[in-house]
């Protein structure tokens, strides 16, 4: 894991030492090593933490032996050794890294050529001075972050928005289509930043800039295909599943620094931590966070895994202080992102720091195999828009929100509001402020989003997917949305925050092409989540473990809300600086803040995301916030 950044074309001239300054804002992602390469029209700048070959032959930026070509890399190629046997057939090697593995496979097939081979998580950047071309990638799930700008007569790039910012002249303004999709689904979705004139290169997408003609270029080279579906038994899906995921997890064993997993106790990390188990050196170094709240402690369960593999636990009780430390978290995020989870998985990532370097985790299986939901109640809901007429759907749908009360079971309220309406407006869920964007934003922003709408971005997701039926679709969604977007974002910074490796293997590349194959009649049985996943679990993992209410690893926001941090928020989102943004209708805020204090309504949701924009808004925009800072300073 490392951070990258750069400039080409005209955009070099700001100097080695401006971008080192940028360079070095990212120490938390490469406190091993420094890089700084100044070539005739590309400055590249490299912060190392060192996983393959500890030597300084894996120092980086990396040069081709003619100097000619050079190559800045974050991430892992998982395949790189099969690739260097092909290749040092021609090439000579000084290092024992995946990184000259790409640097050589450019030189030997391309770009389009080595981006089809490379099998990873990867943002990595090649400057060849040859052809005055500058090229770069992120993984096809988006494991890994590239943020870019445009500039006069070139291209500025960085692994991180803070780093960007830095390294550009000039203050970049909101952009208010971001703001939007942001207050509605609590993340700034790729390609956009919340700044405008940055971008964020999407999941499985390359980007090019000719210095000779100026033109820039951004396009997808890789897309999960749904279909043709696989015809086989659940007995031999299961065996496949059960193959592709072990070699998943050998690969992600490479490591010449200490490695482990965290273990939630749950179901896909429990299955990664068994298989690790079984294909690694000696007992696997598991890392689990609890809560003083048995009904957010999944210990118990962690141990239970443990003792079944012989996993040396490692247990920490998390006690946040969110009041110290939330503006260091929202800090480094670079934008706004308001998954409630980026408190306990910071602390979990800084409890992993203690004993390994390297983490594998369960990431994706929820996305993968169907562990929401969303999924199931697509199914279900494309049977009931056969059975009954649109009117009565809708009527029944109203009455099913008009009854809202605990005693209603959960997935009928879902499938009565999936049906009053196509499959692909049920997809763009309600989240954060979507329902109550006309009332709660202020005129100002209304008149600045000119009608659109974020629902767009997914919308146009939707019907990309090539799924048979609206459950692929869903997955599909789901896979090129709110995974890359707010999950993977979320994993990446906290352990990098910490510098820490995080490593899914349930997102490999082979088993995520195999699962999307799979019929829904397979994949789905009943009100299962994650159907198959848990019967390959059988194998490994106690049933207690794996068929138990899902707990889930987030906080209590709406709590915090109306405790400790009740507060602050009223000092954030009552202040005159959020009150001059002109982003919120001053008086919805206040209700919101009145109703959600008195009990009335939870509001939790919105306000957090409110709170985590302020607090980021006083850092970036303001800068009257450190992230060094207690959330004291907002009052």
């Amino acid at each position: 894991m490392c951070g990258i950044i750069g400039l080409v074309g005209e955009a070099c001239g700001i100097g080695a030492e401006r971008l080192a300054r940028a360079r070095d804002l990212m120490l938390h992602r490469g406190p091993d090593q420094t890089g700084l390469r100044e070539l005739e029209e590309a400055c590249l700048g490299f912060r190392r933490l060192a996983i393959l070959d500890l030597s300084a032959a894996g120092h980086q930026p990396m040069l081709s032996a003619d100097g000619q070509v050079a190559l800045v890399f974050n991430g892992e190629i998982y395949n790189f050794q099969e690739l260097r046997r092909e290749l040092e057939l021609h090439f000579p090697f000084r290092s024992q890294s995946d990184s000259e593995v790409l640097l050589n496979g450019y030189l030997a097939w391309g770009w389009e050529e080595l981006l089809r081979r490379a099998d990873g998580m990867f943002a990595f950047a090649i400057w060849d001075a040859r052809r005055r071309s500058f090229f770069a990638a992120r993984d096809r799930v988006g494991k890994k972050p590239l943020f870019y700008a445009e500039t006069p007569g070139g291209l500025a790039f960085a692994s991180t928005l803070n780093a960007l910012s830095a390294l550009l002249p000039d203050r970049r303004a909101v952009d208010p289509a971001a703001l939007d999709a942001y207050l509605t689904y609590q993340a700034v979705p790729a390609p956009l930043t919340i700044f405008q004139g940055m971008r964020q290169l999407p999941p499985a997408h390359q980007l090019s800039c000719d210095l000779g003609t100026g033109e820039v270029k951004v396009a997808r080279y890789w897309d999960l295909p749904f279909t043709p579906k696989i015809r086989a038994s659940e007995a031999e899906v299961l065996d496949e599943l059960d193959a592709l995921l072990r070699g998943a997890v050998r690969r992600r064993l490479m490591s010449d620094v200490p490695l482990g997993a965290f273990l939630s106790g749950g179901v896909d990390s429990s299955l990664v931590t068994a298989i690790m188990a079984q294909e690694g050196a000696g007992p696997v170094q598991a890392v689990v966070v609890g809560f003083d709240d048995p009904a957010f402690d999944e210990r118990p369960h962690a141990r239970k895994v443990a003792q079944r593999w012989g996993a040396e636990l490692h247990e920490h009780l998390l006690q946040p202080d969110a009041t110290r430390d939330l503006p260091e978290i929202v800090w480094h995020y670079g934008q706004p992102l308001a998954d409630v989870s980026i408190v306990p998985t910071w602390y979990v990532a800084k409890a992993a720091r203690q004993h390994v370097t390297v983490v594998l985790n369960g990431d994706g299986g929820d996305e993968v195999f169907g562990g929401y939901a969303r999924p199931m109640v697509a199914r279900a809901a494309q049977h009931y828009r056969r059975l009954l007429p649109r009117k009565l759907r809708q009527a029944l749908a109203r009455a099913t929100h008009s009854l809202d009360r605990p005693g209603l079971p959960r997935k009928l309220r879902m499938l009565a509001e999936a049906g009053a309406v196509t499959a692909e407006q049920a997809f763009t869920y309600d989240r954060a402020f979507r329902p109550h964007r006309a009332e709660a934003y202020a005129p100002a922003l209304r008149a600045a989003l000119a009608g659109e709408h974020p629902d767009a971005l997914y919308r146009a997701a939707w019907d990309r997917a090539d799924g048979a039926d609206d459950v692929d679709r869903a997955l599909y969604g789901d896979f090129v949305t709110y995974l890359p977007d707010q999950l993977l974002a979320k994993m990446d910074v906290s352990t990098m925050a910490h510098s820490v490796e995080a490593r899914s293997p349930l997102l490999d590349r082979q088993l995520v092409e195999y699962a999307a194959r799979i019929p829904t009649s397979l994949r789905l049985k009943g009100y299962t989540t994650k159907y198959l996943l848990k019967r390959l679990a059988e194998r490994y993992v106690p049933r207690k473990v794996l068929y138990r209410r899902k707990q889930g690893f987030v906080m209590p926001a709406g709590q915090w809300l109306r405790g400790e941090l009740a507060p602050h928020a009223e000092a954030a989102l009552l202040g005159r600086p959020f009150a001059e943004r002109g982003w919120m209708d001053p008086d919805f805020t206040r209700r919101m803040l009145r109703e959600h204090q008195s009990g009335v309504r939870d509001w939790g949701q919105p306000l957090w995301t409110l709170f985590v924009l302020e607090i980021w808004a006083r850092q970036a925009l303001d800068g009257t916030l450190s992230r060094s800072d207690g959330l004291e300073a907002l009052r």
